[in-house]
């Protein structure tokens, strides 16, 4: 009988565990964002590349980056009437962009509602690109 309740609370320690980790990892990818786009990488670059490139292109648009790590960087950027956090998850065959964005406003910098910073987004988009390419052809 005490090896069935001692199994039995095992188990259960162990379901709760495992939906713990679930709602956290539902919540970390739900904490990203909407979806702006998928680049492809080319062929050839490392996973270190790939980071450079992205850090270059935020870099070029005065975006700050608040972190990197193996397989994601974080940009930010607050400008006049919007203010968007960027994360760009990527491998070395993609590049995921996901973005929380705000129309703020303009004196006081308060957040007013979500807004996608279009303009940014694109101008990221195609800034990433010429990078990766840029470093496919220095190779």
């Amino acid at each position: 009988m005490k090896f069935i309740e001692a199994f039995l609370g095992r188990a259960l320690l162990v379901a709760a565990l495992a939906l713990c980790c679930a709602r956290a990892q539902a919540a970390e990818s739900s904490d990203l964002g909407q979806s702006a786009g998928v680049i492809t990488v080319p062929t050839g670059l490392s996973k270190a590349q790939i980071r450079d490139a992205i850090v270059a292109a935020f870099a070029g648009r005065q975006w700050g980056v608040t972190s990197k790590t193996d397989d994601r960087v974080v940009g930010y950027l607050k400008h006049r009437s919007n203010e968007a956090t960027v994360t760009m998850i990527f491998d070395e065959q993609r590049v995921e962009m996901y973005c929380v964005g705000w129309q703020v406003h303009k004196t006081t910098g308060a957040r007013e509602k979500p807004e996608q910073p279009k303009g940014w987004l694109n101008n990221l988009r195609a800034d990433l690109t010429k990078h990766l390419n840029r470093t496919t052809s220095s190779k």
